[in-house]
Parts: structure tokens; C-alpha cells; sequence
């Protein structure tokens, strides 16, 4: 059996490996070692021309696949319907089957809308596309694998077959397969202190309900790692690819704050070197975890605050308070570890006043960098569905392919919503905010006081042409 996996260009100008496909075949070589994968991943290669798709159209005939896998995020929702498109052309008898955060939203509306697809993955994609692959190969019908949408042969009628259970015990899934991946195309933000710098995910699922977030392949139920496996996964890293940095991209890495700090001890333990960062939310940590963090590696803390309106923060269901916040920052800062706080515009009841209060809240905190983009509404999310429902005033606008600004740049389609501003007041508002934050005197000095050797220097450096270029380029 021949695979073809296919990352649609991306959203960010640091492309990241695509760690869904890396798990997925994993597991599919744990399965049957004889199973052929081959991956093209537009992101990494900066697709960005017609010709690029016709490049596309070669390889996917080439590859000669009996099936062709393809991640499928909202805002990649043209450059993936037109990957399907010249799929569908190059091999017009394969099977095309997307997975990810879309066609788990939105299966039946995905069909209907890219009549040259066969099949939605809904949920985790790991035993769903084994069992696939066991069903084409058997000749058995699709409604015996569960987390499947397809269209019935003989009408059209669009078919939802049972929910993909979750796989309870993470460990049991092997570490992801890294090699079949063009490496040397990916990147790391510029800020990161090591390089090389690998992603790693220790965990799936997240309990809180952010109006905003988008669920539908995790879902809410947290599961995660042991620490053992998670340092044996690092020292393969260290040992396979001289990695010498990990990003952890869970959602929040200190969900099980008891677990967290086993996975410090456990790097202690074995000795091993290596700088980390990751992403968790205010009330997931306390002073006794972050001291253990930084002293197995840990130097960056990234923290989702997203407002300083605690009306605002109410109203998308964020769960914490300002003065959490404040304390969690103030502890951060006190043990040494540098912070990035991600805020929002555009939030339900954003007004003047509360973008006021956010950048008020902002110089409070004194995070060493910080991310503001206008905030984008995912199908599937809790916010998108209450939008519809009438709950809150205001619209939802869909762009085309155009790029958001603020500090990270991303391109693609994004329904975004308008209420007491225009999408291009907000981009605006965005963009203000982060010169005022950036280019006060104050943060200039902080920043100076921060600096105690010559890799801070670089990483101020790294971080600042970054920034620069965002706000003025």
C-alpha cells in the first residue's frame, strides 16, 4: 500500500513539522512495516505560485499512491481545496481523505463544498487511517471504521459513521516518525536560544472551554504521557538529531501540574541537557513548579492571557482572573524564567476602554516578548456556534486569501467578527498595540536589565528583527 501525506502551505513564516503525519506514520510502520509513506509538505517548501501546484500535480502522479492523506485547517481552506483538486486530477482512482481541525468541524459541509474528496477523517488519526487502510485492503465496507465521513456510491447520501474512540494510554502510541520529513526546512522561531530546535507534543485534549478554541480532534478530555516516555522520546532526539532546544506544543503543558514536575525530575534524574520551552495558562502554575521547570532546562513560559478585561475574560469562558495573571507573571519573572503573553482583539464587548485595559495590564506584567493578533473565529469553536445562535450582536466576515497582521503574519482564509470595529480597525488596534508595547522606554530598559550573557544578547536580537519587521516592513 502506497501513502501520500500533504501539508498544505502554511499559515506562519516558520514553518513547523507536521506532527499529526509524524505520529500517524508512526503508527501506521508500527502496523506494517511494508506500508510505503511519502510526505510533500507545501509549508516547509513555501508554496506560494500557480507553478507550485503544477510542481504538485508531478509528484502526486509520481508518487503513484493508493491513498492521499491531507491536513485540512480552516485557514488553509483555499490552498487545501486547490491540493485536493490537482490530487484528484494526478490521480483520479486514488483515495483523497483530509483530516485535522476542519473536516473534524465540519465533515458533511467539507464533502459538499470539495466534491473531489472521498473522505473526512473526524477526530485522532492514528488507528482511523490503519483501519482504512485494512478496510481497502480487505475489500470491507467503510461504515465498520469509526471516525469516518464519506459519500454513499450509489446516491450521494453523505455517510457519518460511529465517533473515533480516543486512545486512552498515550505511551502506547510509538514515537513520531521524523525521518521521511525534509528537516532542514524547518524552523524555529528566531528567539528560540538552541538550535537545533525540535517540536515535541506530550499530551492531547484540554478540559477548559475558551469560546474561542477549536476542539474537535482532542476534544476535552485531557490525556497524557508518562514522564518516562516523554524523556525517552527527548534523549532519542538528542541522540538521533543533536537536538539541543524542545518547544513542548501542548496546549498546556502544565495541565497535570503533579505530572509536570515528575518530567523535571525525570530529566534530572538522567542528566540530561536541554533548553525547553512551552505554553500553559496562569492558574496552571505555582512557584515550587516553576523553580523545579527552570532547573531542569525550562527558560521561556508562554502564557495565553487574551485580555485585560476580566468582562471580556468572563464572557469567552477563560477561567482565570486578573489577579491570577498578575501572580503568575510576578512569580515567573521573580524565579527568572522569560514570559510571552499571547493577547486577542476583537473579543466579544472589545471596546476602547478595554484595549485600554489590556495594554494597562500589559505594562503590569512586563512580559519579555509579546503576540497580539485579531482574533479568528474556527468552525467547531464554542464562540463560532454562539455567533450563530444569536447570542451576541455583531457579524461574521469571511476573507479570502489575505494576510493578518500583528507579529506573526499568517495567510490564508479566516472568518473573522465585527462588532464595535471593523476587521480593519482591529488589524489597526493590533498593530498599535504591539509599536506602544515594543517601543516604550520603558520595555527598552527591562530588556537591557534582562541581558546576562551573549546568547541573551543574540536572543533580544532574534526577537527584535522579528518584531521590527512586522511593524514596519
Amino acid at each position: 500500500m502506497k501513502i501520500l501525506l500533504i501539508n498544505p502551505p502554511g499559515e506562519f513564516k516558520t514553518p513547523i513539522m507536521p506532527m499529526g503525519f509524524a505520529y500517524i506514520s508512526a503508527y501506521l510502520k508500527s502496523k506494517d512495516k511494508n506500508i510505503d509513506i511519502k510526505i510533500i509538505d507545501g509549508w516547509a517548501e513555501r508554496w506560494n505560485k500557480e507553478s507550485d501546484f503544477k510542481k504538485l500535480k508531478d509528484r502526486v502522479f509520481e508518487s503513484k499512491a493508493d491513498i492521499v492523506g491531507i491536513y485540512f485547517a480552516s485557514p488553509r481552506y483555499n490552498a487545501t481545496q486547490k491540493s485536493i483538486e490537482t490530487c484528484r486530477k494526478a490521480l483520479p482512482n486514488s483515495i483523497i481523505i483530509a483530516g485535522g481541525p476542519h473536516p473534524s468541524a465540519l465533515p458533511i459541509e467539507t464533502l459538499k463544498e470539495i466534491p473531489e474528496l472521498d473522505i473526512c477523517a473526524v477526530g485522532e488519526g492514528e488507528i482511523t487511517m490503519h483501519e482504512l487502510i485494512k478496510s481497502f485492503e480487505n475489500n470491507s465496507p467503510l461504515t465498520e471504521v469509526s471516525g469516518l465521513a464519506f459519500r454513499n456510491k450509489e446516491n450521494g447520501e453523505i455517510i457519518i459513521t460511529k465517533p473515533r474512540e480516543f486512545i486512552k494510554n498515550l505511551d502506547d502510541l510509538p514515537f513520531p516518525l521524523r525521518d521521511i520529513f525534509p528537516l532542514d526546512r524547518y524552523q524555529a522561531p528566531p528567539w528560540i536560544k538552541k538550535r537545533p530546535c525540535f517540536p515535541m507534543i506530550t499530551s492531547r485534549g484540554c478540559p477548559y472551554q475558551c469560546a474561542y478554541c477549536s476542539k474537535d480532534v482532542f476534544r476535552d478530555t485531557f490525556r497524557a504521557r508518562s514522564p518516562e516516555k516523554v524523556c525517552d522520546e527527548i534523549e532519542e532526539l538528542i541522540a538521533k538529531y543533536g537536538v539541543k532546544e524542545i518547544q513542548f506544543h501542548d496546549d498546556d503543558f502544565t495541565m497535570d501540574m503533579q505530572r509536570a514536575e515528575k518530567i523535571c525530575d525525570e530529566i534530572l534524574r538522567r542528566g540530561i541537557k536541554i533548553s525547553w520551552s512551552c505554553l500553559t495558562r496562569v492558574n496552571l502554575v505555582n512557584e515550587k513548579l516553576l523553580r523545579k521547570m527552570k532547573e531542569a532546562g525550562c527558560y521561556l513560559v508562554m502564557y495565553g492571557m487574551e485580555s485585560g478585561n476580566q468582562k471580556i475574560l468572563n464572557a469567552i469562558n477563560k477561567g482565570f482572573t486578573i489577579e491570577q495573571i498578575v501572580s503568575a507573571f510576578q512569580i515567573t519573572r521573580k524565579i527568572g524564567l522569560k514570559t510571552t503573553v499571547c493577547v486577542m482583539v476583537g473579543l466579544p464587548g472589545e471596546t476602547e476602554e478595554t484595549v485600554k485595559d489590556t495594554f494597562s495590564l500589559l505594562k503590569k506584567i512586563k512580559p519579555n516578548f509579546m503576540g497580539c493578533n485579531v482574533l479568528i473565529v474556527y468552525p467547531g469553536s464554542r464562540f463560532f456556534k454562539l455567533i450563530q445562535s444569536g447570542k451576541y450582536r455583531g457579524r461574521l466576515r469571511v476573507l479570502g486569501n489575505k494576510t493578518i497582521g500583528g507579529t506573526t503574519g499568517i495567510r490564508g482564509n479566516y472568518t473573522v467578527f465585527e462588532d464595535n470595529f471593523t476587521f480593519e480597525e482591529l488589524e489597526k488596534i493590533a498593530k498599535k498595540l504591539t509599536k506602544e508595547f515594543f517601543l516604550r522606554p520603558q520595555y527598552l530598559w527591562q530588556s537591557l536589565k534582562d541581558i546576562r550573557s551573549f546568547s541573551d544578547i543574540r536572543y533580544y536580537l532574534n526577537g527584535a528583527k522579528v518584531i521590527l519587521k512586522s511593524l514596519f516592513v
